[in-house]
């Protein structure tokens, strides 16, 4: 770690209002319909991976809603949320039925050891370079030995759609110039998205992270969910779903051909499970 202070200040907690968590946090068409009871397809993929067992203490950083809080109590493990913003903590607590607490994820209130996994999910791309290591010095002290950080971001800074955008925009500019009817691609980033976004990753930075920092960390691009939902929740799959499955030739193509590089450009966001490096003794 670099140990310097960083002049960019944290994103302000007022920028996560009610209307954020309701309306522009990842998730939400899931939340109206369906409550904290089915997740959207990034938090089902982490919480099964997390491999939770009866018993377990959990933490969720940056827990939002509460949806992960929610599937962690009904798993028969105990749980608790953080959250720097106050509009989350009241449905998130409503929501799981957890305590939650208001604290920063660099300073967390909780003695040494104290879970057996950390979920950390969309929050990564939030906190700059110098947060995102204060906030892992932290969660390394609070897991236990044996312990797993469960991180999710959804952003890939190298997904094709991202850095295709001005291409395919001015292709588009080019084609109504020769009398065609065809419309702008849609921006890869919303204003609101350029100002919490600060932190974006692809899998080689986030693995090179993890190495800086000491801990071992298993990281996987992941590919659009619409190929994977019976995988996430099973058949049939659940009424009124608000995505729609691929074709399965899609799926069984995009599988077979879904591998590195193409993943770099492909995989839309990044998971990973990741703990301290063991010491030599």
């Amino acid at each position: 770690m670099s140990g310097e202070p960083d002049p960019r200040p944290p994103v302000g907690a007022g920028l996560y209002d009610e209307r954020y968590y309701e309306e522009d946090c990842g998730g939400a068409e899931f939340y109206r319909l369906f409550g904290p009871k089915i997740l959207k397809p990034p938090l089902a993929y982490s919480f099964q991976r997390a491999g939770l067992k009866p018993g377990m203490r959990t933490l969720d950083i940056g827990c939002g809603r509460g949806e992960i809080l929610y599937h962690v109590r009904e798993a028969g493990a105990w749980g608790v949320g953080t959250d720097y913003s106050p509009a989350a903590l009241g449905l998130a607590r409503a929501s799981s039925g957890c305590p939650v607490a208001l604290c920063d994820a660099k300073k967390l209130p909780f003695a040494d050891g104290s879970f057996d996994r950390v979920f950390l999910l969309g929050i990564v791309d939030h906190l700059h370079p110098w947060e995102l290591e204060a906030c892992f010095s932290e969660i390394g002290r609070v897991l236990k030995a044996g312990g797993l950080a469960v991180v999710h971001t959804c952003v890939n800074r190298l997904y094709y759609k991202n850095w295709t955008h001005g291409a395919r925009a001015a292709a588009a500019r080019a084609l109504r110039a020769a009398g065609l009817a065809v419309r702008d691609p849609v921006p890869p980033r919303s204003e609101s998205d350029a100002s919490l976004h600060v932190n974006e990753h692809t899998a080689g930075k986030l693995r090179r992270f993890f190495r800086r920092i000491g801990w071992e960390a298993w990281v996987e691009p992941r590919p659009n969910y619409k190929l994977v939902l019976g995988e996430l929740y099973g058949a049939p799959l659940p009424e009124g779903l608000p995505i729609r499955p691929a074709a399965p030739w899609k799926a069984v193509f995009y599988k077979a051909v879904f591998r590195w590089p193409l993943d770099l450009f492909l995989a839309r966001e990044i998971f990973a499970l990741a703990r301290p490096a063991r010491r030599q003794p």
